[in-house]
């Protein structure tokens, strides 16, 4: 296992041990989420975990699906590079 894939494995151990990940909305980030559309006057929002093979919405405005796949999520390239 190379040191990117280390890296990969610790941090997806660390966002299992949070347990947030498909865990019941929570008010706190919806509030983010209404509070950056806002101040960015954006239509769309989100507040997005990368799991194993997607990407899950924690929270969103603008958005019906509540996770996308992992490889177009931007936060993925910039995981892998």
């Amino acid at each position: 296992m190379d040191v990117r894939q280390q890296d990969e494995a610790q941090r997806q151990r660390v966002l299992d041990a949070y347990h947030v990940v498909d865990s019941l909305p929570e008010q706190a980030y919806d509030d983010i989420v209404r509070v950056a559309a806002a101040v960015c006057e954006t239509p769309i929002a989100l507040v997005s975990l990368i799991d194993r093979d997607r990407q899950w919405f924690k929270a969103r405005i603008g958005v019906e699906d509540t996770q996308t796949e992992r490889d177009v999520a931007v936060c993925d390239h910039a995981i892998r590079h």
